[in-house]
C-alpha cells in the first residue's frame, strides 16, 4: 500500500539554507537531514560549510489535510527565509 493511502501519516517539509537563505527546498514523504541528501550543484560544493537543513512535518488526517500541508502549511513555512539568489529549481 502506498503512504498515500494511509491515515494518519506525515508530510515532511525540508529546506537546505545557505547562508540562512533559501538553496533548495522540498516537500513529500521523507526528510533532509543532512545537505548531502538535497541536490547541489557541483559548482556550490565549496560552500558546503556554509549550508545546513531544517525540517518540519505535518501529521495529515485526510486527502484534504495531505493536499493543504502541500498547498499552503509547507508554504507558510518557507516564508520564514528568503530566496539565495543561487537557488537550485523554482521558488517555494
Amino acid at each position: 500500500m502506498n503512504w498515500l493511502d494511509e491515515y494518519p501519516h506525515e508530510v515532511y517539509a525540508s529546506v537546505l539554507l545557505l547562508d540562512g537563505k533559501i538553496y533548495n527546498w522540498k516537500v513529500g514523504n521523507y526528510f533532509w537531514s543532512h545537505p548531502m541528501e538535497a541536490k547541489i550543484r557541483m559548482s556550490d560544493f565549496d560552500k558546503f560549510d556554509r549550508m545546513e537543513v531544517k525540517h518540519t512535518s505535518f501529521t495529515v488526517n485526510n486527502d484534504f489535510e495531505h493536499n493543504l500541508a502541500f498547498s499552503l502549511n509547507a508554504k507558510q513555512w518557507y516564508r520564514q527565509w528568503e530566496i539565495s539568489e543561487e537557488h537550485v529549481g523554482s521558488a517555494p
